[in-house]
C-alpha cells in the first residue's frame, strides 16, 4: 500500500514537472557531485532508541549525478535528479580502535522545490521537497582492536558474506529495497554553481520487521553538494 502511494506521489510530481516544461518553463540540465555524512536513526526490537556503544555514529560518504532545474519563474523552480548517493553509519568500540561501517549505496530521486533570492550578484538558495532511494548495493567492513582492516577470511568469512543485500525477502536480504525521506536545503548560487548544504530526513523504515517486534532503522544524513548547471 505504501509503496503504491509513494509511486503515485513521485509520477504526480514528474508529471507536474513535465507539464510546467511544455508551457512557459526553462529548463537546464547539470552534474552535480558533493559529500555525505550519513547515520542511522534506530530503534531496538523493544521499540527504544539505542545508547552508548551500541548507538550508530555518522559515516563519511560521497555522492554523484545529474540534475534537471525547471524555471517557472525568476525565483522559483522545480529540480529533479538523479543521484548515486554513500550512506550507512558506523559503529566504534569504547576505548580501543575497533569499528564497524556498514556502507549501503542508493540511487536517489530527489525532486526540490527551490526559491532564489537575489542578493546582487549571487543569489541565495533555498530547497525542499521528497526523495525516493532504491538499495542497489552495500559491504560490512571491520577494523580490530589495533586499528587494523580486517578482510573476510581473518574472519572465516567470505566476501560473498560481508556484501549487504537489498529486497523483499527477510531470509535473505538484509535490507528493505526502497527508501524514502524529506529533503531540505540552503545555500548560494554564483553564475552557473549552486552549492548547497543539504539534510536527509529518513521517513521509512528499512529494516525488515518481524511479528511483534519495534526494530526500525530510517537513513539521515548531511550532505554538502556543488552542481554546475550547463548552458544558464
Amino acid at each position: 500500500m505504501m509503496k503504491k502511494f509513494l509511486n503515485k506521489v513521485v509520477l504526480g510530481l514528474f508529471v507536474f514537472v513535465l507539464t510546467a516544461s511544455y508551457t512557459h518553463a526553462q529548463i537546464t540540465f547539470g552534474a552535480r557531485a558533493g559529500l555525505n555524512l550519513t547515520n542511522f536513526a534506530e530503534l531496538n526490537y523493544e521499540g527504544k532508541a539505542y545508547s552508548g556503544d551500541d548507538k550508530s555514529k555518522s559515516k563519511a560518504g560521497f555522492q554523484i549525478g545529474v540534475v534537471a532545474d525547471y524555471a517557472l519563474s525568476d525565483e522559483l523552480s522545480i529540480q529533479p535528479g538523479l543521484i548515486f548517493a554513500q550512506q550507512g553509519a558506523k559503529w566504534d568500540e569504547k576505548d580501543s580502535d575497533a569499528k564497524y561501517v556498514e556502507n549501503l549505496n542508493y540511487l536517489q530521486i530527489p525532486i526540490n522545490a527551490q526559491y532564489k533570492l537575489d542578493l546582487g550578484g549571487m543569489n541565495l538558495l533555498l530547497q525542499a521537497g521528497p526523495y525516493l532511494g532504491f538499495g542497489i548495493s552495500g559491504k560490512e567492513k571491520y577494523w580490530d582492536d589495533k586499528g587494523k582492516k580486517m578482510s573476510a577470511k581473518d574472519m572465516g568469512a567470505t566476501d560473498d558474506d560481508l556484501k549487504i543485500k537489498f529486497g523483499s525477502d527477510e531470509n535473505k536480504d538484509h535490507f528493505k529495497g526502497m527508501d524514502f525521506g524529506l529533503g531540505l536545503g540552503a545555500g548560494l548560487q554564483f553564475d552557473n554553481i549552486q552549492a548547497v548544504l543539504g539534510y536527509n530526513i529518513g521517513l521509512m523504515n528499512f529494516a525488515h520487521v518481524s511479528s511483534g517486534s519495534k526494530n526500525s532503522i530510517k537513513n539521515n544524513g548531511l550532505a554538502l553538494t556543488v552542481t554546475y548547471l550547463f548552458g544558464n
